[in-house]
């Protein structure tokens, strides 16, 4: 059985499917056989046939196909070289005939491009202008890079080698893991980076200082804070480490309450991680729960599943799904940890897809408060598929609502408390999202234990 992912643009979460294989019409082979340049590598057909026979609604072909012209069109744009293409093919609906109708316009491209660019760039631009014209946030090309990344994400396999921060676009530090570097020097949530190893990061975007703070494992890096409060920069020197990041931190803070956040949501196999958690905290005996899915991209259906199967009694709706054989609805099946605590759920704009369907179903079965700002309205479900040359796409299999059948999809699901995130007192160490969530809860306790007399 193929793994779902619902995730949200560049963050899919890829499961291990086959790479898609086609039989080449008699055309294309013999053009391939007598090596002719001119006619589109595999991963063309791979997407077009995948597209067309996954996609949630049935496409026309001809729209799949110019797609791909479009996005043919502004690779050409972008090298400078004018289209070739003064008219379209006049596409049939006929898919086979589309396709023969597709080559000749493939090699009038060809030759325009001539040798300002690899055909390997050309094929991967025009699968994404496929992928961009189906204009759904589950329907997207993956370079082989990117593909690889979201792949060891899923599988809860990321590892890098540095001092185990991360931090937002203005370089503000938004969590230090735990054992790492960062931690044992005493960095803190808040603090902003200002240099790296004496040289200013001003103007850089947290991808390109990620890579000055990276290095080899055992290498050291000096790092300049600006900490709110603190007239002076801080200055901390760290030995890099191998940093593996889990898809779940679990801790017990002050008041027996538990704190869960879920960074994406990896594949079954790595649930005994979530499994050890619960453990934890049947064992602590908690009195509250806090489920952070701020920042949760998404990721394997199935295992947010059976995290709701966990939370909720038998047979709660999860949420409702259309496809191409029609639409069920999707219900916990009997995991249920039998603990009657108060739960919220924090939630922002990161929040997208899986994070979305949990934190709906959570709150339309009267098991959560959701706090925090609006998510981020990109909800469905989508098989990632690898393509031949390393590339992937993830392919919109599943429309996805509510349990109750409300549409989140391009709107976002509404927490029942709005709390914004405070940058300044952030910047002091202050998660207001987090404390109104503990605050809550704390009231909760409170009432609950003044009912039991």
């Amino acid at each position: 059985m193929v793994a779902l992912t619902a995730a949200q643009p560049l963050a899919a979460r890829a499961s291990l499917v086959p790479p898609v294989a086609f039989a080449e019409d008699a055309v294309q082979q013999d053009a391939l056989q007598q090596g002719n340049t001119t006619q589109p590598g595999p991963i063309v057909r791979q997407a077009f046939d995948l597209l067309m026979d996954r996609f949630v609604i049935p496409p026309k072909s001809g729209n799949v196909l110019n797609g791909g012209l479009d996005g043919a069109h502004y690779f050409l744009e972008s090298k400078q070289v004018a289209d070739p293409l003064e008219e379209r093919p006049a596409f049939t609906g006929d898919r086979r005939e589309d396709w023969r109708l597709f080559l000749p316009a493939y090699e009038r491209v060809v030759r325009a491009l001539g040798s300002k660019a690899s055909h390997e760039e050309l094929d991967r631009a025009m699968v994404d202008g496929m992928a961009k014209s189906f204009h759904e946030q589950h329907t997207y090309f993956m370079p082989p890079e990117i593909f690889s990344q979201q792949m060891d994400e899923l599988q809860n396999r990321t590892r890098y080698a540095g001092i185990g921060i991360q931090m937002s676009q203005d370089l503000i530090v938004t969590d230090v893991f735990e054992g790492s570097p960062a931690e044992g020097a005493g960095v803190l949530p808040g603090d902003q980076l200002i240099a790296v190893n004496g040289e200013p990061i001003e103007g850089l975007s947290s991808a390109d200082t990620s890579t000055r703070v990276r290095g080899e494992a055992g290498t050291q890096v000096t790092v300049s804070l600006r900490r709110s409060g603190v007239a002076e920069p801080i200055v901390k020197t760290m030995t890099r480490a191998s940093i593996a990041i889990d898809w779940i931190q679990a801790k017990i803070v002050e008041g027996g309450i538990g704190v869960m956040r879920i960074r994406t949501f990896a594949v079954p196999d790595a649930l005994p991680l979530f499994n050890k958690a619960m453990d934890r905290f049947a064992q602590a005996n908690i009195r509250a729960l806090i489920i952070d899915l701020r920042g949760n991209a998404g990721g394997s259906v199935a295992t947010g599943e059976e995290i709701a199967s966990r939370l909720m009694p038998d047979a709660r709706p999860i949420y409702q799904q259309v496809d191409r054989r029609g639409e069920r609805t999707v219900k916990t099946w009997g995991d249920y940890w039998n603990r009657d605590i108060p739960i919220a759920v924090l939630t922002n704009g990161g929040s997208g897809s899986m994070s979305e369907i949990l934190a709906a179903a959570l709150q339309e079965n009267g098991v959560a408060k959701v706090i925090g700002t609006k998510t981020a309205g990109a909800v469905a479900a989508g098989i990632p598929v690898p393509l031949s040359d390393g590339s992937g796409m993830l392919v919109t299999v599943q429309q996805i609502n509510t349990s109750s059948g409300r549409v989140i999809n391009d709107v976002g699901l509404d927490p029942d408390q709005v709390v914004e995130l405070d940058p300044e007192q952030f910047r002091f160490g202050k998660d207001t999202q987090l404390d109104a969530a503990l605050s809550y809860l704390r009231e909760q306790v409170a009432a609950r234990g003044n009912n039991q007399g």
